[in-house]
């Protein structure tokens, strides 16, 4: 009799249940595998929240657990981690759906057949067009033309990926501070330290419920954090102060540039007493990136993004992703 895989499935809820529970069911379809559901809800409204318990009471196999407050997305998906034990961890937006009934299927196949990926970031699809999701392409720009085969990478893509759980027990989960941006890229270079590969595969796809405009509202401090985190990371991981100096002053004009001045400084600000905390740290040198973590970044990041003039050009001088 065949013994089936059991996977770990971490979603985060914030109203919007009519959607986490079109994602659930897209769960509940996968084949060839048992899947346990965890649900980490972050203060849902009473109407909302109860809808979700409504259909959750018919299937043992989904977990809610009620969080007062929205802890941030590293926080809530630390949560629902830890509350699984399943060998392998697949987390996934509450508003997209595999494309495919066998998703999670590949990713055992996966992770079985080769040790040394430690984590797989899925293809993240448009649900309503199906063309791929622009917003969602955290890779170098010139990997888009390679978006139909698989390779090596980086970091991983919050809307939908798999992680080992030995691995995400090794780096101590996401680093919760974020509460919100990079922290995929965050976990992603601890783990690399540890000598772990990361696998873009776009066998394994996901429809993302975003608008076929794909606008992004950058207002309400999206991109205070996304400064904030990436010069706190920066230092983190590198520890140089020239560095990290550098990648706050891009951040500077690139928020002048996009009209968005007080989120920006106040996202260098913040990231430097953010990067101030870093001296507490317990034994700062483990999470220096090795020669050999900064190889790895070298070969599959960084040297697809060009020089530093191409970078200024491409990344910097420019508007916004989705921004009218």
């Amino acid at each position: 009799m065949q013994v089936l895989p059991v996977i770990d499935v971490v979603l985060l809820s914030w109203n919007r249940c009519e959607l986490t529970i079109e994602t659930v069911k897209s769960v509940l379809e996968q084949e060839d595998v048992i899947t346990q559901i965890w649900i980490v809800d972050q203060g849902s409204r009473a109407d909302e929240l109860r809808l979700l318990k409504e259909f959750a009471s018919d299937y043992s196999s989904i977990h809610i657990t009620e969080l007062k407050e929205n802890v941030g997305v590293p926080g809530g998906r630390n949560v629902g981690t830890w509350l699984g034990n399943a060998q392998y961890t697949v987390s996934i937006d509450n508003d997209a759906v595999f494309e495919s009934k066998d998703a999670l299927k590949k990713v055992v196949e996966i992770f079985d057949a080769e040790p040394q990926i430690g984590i797989i970031s899925f293809r993240i699809k448009n649900y309503y067009t199906k063309d791929d999701d622009e917003l969602s392409w955290i890779f170098p720009k010139k990997l888009k033309q390679s978006r139909d085969a698989r390779f090596l990478t980086t970091r991983f893509v919050g809307c939908g990926h798999a992680i080992r759980r030995n691995i995400f027990k090794d780096v101590n989960g996401y680093d919760a501070d974020l509460f919100f941006y990079w922290e995929e890229v965050d976990l992603s270079y601890r783990a690399i330290n540890l000598g772990c590969q990361i696998l873009y595969c776009p066998d394994i796809c996901v429809l993302h419920k975003v608008s076929p405009e794909a606008r992004v509202t950058w207002e309400n401090n999206r991109f205070y954090y996304l400064v904030r985190n990436a010069v706190y990371i920066n230092q983190k991981y590198y520890q140089n102060f020239f560095r990290t100096s550098a990648v706050a002053v891009g951040y500077l004009v690139k928020g002048m540039l996009n009209k968005l001045p007080g989120q920006t400084l106040k996202g260098v600000l913040d990231g430097i007493k953010m990067c101030n905390k870093l001296s507490r740290h317990q034994d700062l040198s483990k999470l220096f990136l090795s020669n050999s973590a900064k190889d790895y970044i070298w070969q599959h990041e960084l040297t697809y993004r060009g020089t530093f003039f191409n970078r200024l050009k491409s990344e910097v001088l420019v508007g916004l992703p989705g921004r009218d």
